[in-house]
């Protein structure tokens, strides 16, 4: 393939509810954690998580912004940049970053409105991993000029929205990216599906109805439209039933 292969692992409710609430983010559940222990526990998650790793040995871990940043939060004011902004929409990988001892994998951010701004590198969390933000050419120049004054590396594909298909291909190319592995919300989801970018699916099923009108699913993405937008079909590899009347589904995406 001319770009990584990618994988998704998630959890959801029957009704196919990746959340607990309209708007959330992945810090909710420790804002909440009674309620989201109804879905799975921390150590249900994780034993999961480690499974889907260590089938695939991913590469990089991806992300949507949804899923770090709330739509109706304000991101961080940024300084207003004032120099010659033609030189940051260009990609920007520093070379201390690419050849940084240790780092074997990449954790990284589909950004294209430049609203994750905490400077958050990654490996602080674990020191194998940095973070890469994949953004576009209308990212405001004080958002690129952030990621560069904290040696941030981000790559660049798209106008309005990140070109996935691009960028993937641009991963594999510049970074070496063979497997990706993304948890990401519901619209990261189904923008990859309805790319033809989403190879197999990870689905850890909670016996448990949320409903509600706004919470997100597992793929928010336009409706089926015949005959040029038409339903993914899956093929199952595995199901495998587990404590607590969960099921762990894998399918490919054929």
């Amino acid at each position: 393939m001319t770009r990584p292969k990618v994988v998704l692992y998630v959890g959801a409710s029957v009704d196919g509810r990746i959340t607990m609430a309209p708007n959330s983010t992945m810090f909710d559940a420790y804002k909440q954690p009674e309620l989201y222990a109804m879905l799975f526990s921390w150590e249900e998650w994780e034993a999961f998580r480690k499974e889907v790793f260590a089938l695939h040995q991913p590469d990089m871990y991806l992300e949507g912004s949804n899923m770090l940043i709330a739509e109706d939060q304000e991101p961080t004011e940024l300084p207003r940049f004032e120099g010659n902004a033609e030189e940051l929409y260009r990609d920007y990988l520093p070379e201390d970053i690419m050849n940084r001892p240790g780092r074997t994998s990449w954790t990284a951010v589909v950004d294209g409105r430049g609203r994750f701004r905490n400077g958050y590198t990654a490996d602080c969390d674990d020191p194998a991993t940095y973070m890469v933000h994949l953004t576009t050419e209308t990212a405001p120049p004080e958002y690129l000029a952030f990621l560069k004054s904290r040696n941030i590396p981000y790559l660049i594909e798209g106008k309005e929205r990140v070109d996935l298909p691009a960028m993937l291909a641009k991963l594999k190319t510049k970074l070496g990216v063979n497997t990706i592995a993304t948890s990401s919300g519901g619209k990261l989801s189904g923008a990859l599906i309805r790319s033809g970018l989403l190879d197999e699916i990870n689905i850890l099923l909670s016996p448990l109805v949320i409903g509600g009108y706004e919470i997100p699913s597992l793929f928010d993405s336009p409706e089926p439209r015949w005959p040029d937008l038409l339903p993914s079909k899956l093929r199952l590899v595995s199901v495998k039933t587990l404590p607590g009347d969960k099921i762990w589904l894998r399918y490919e995406v054929i």
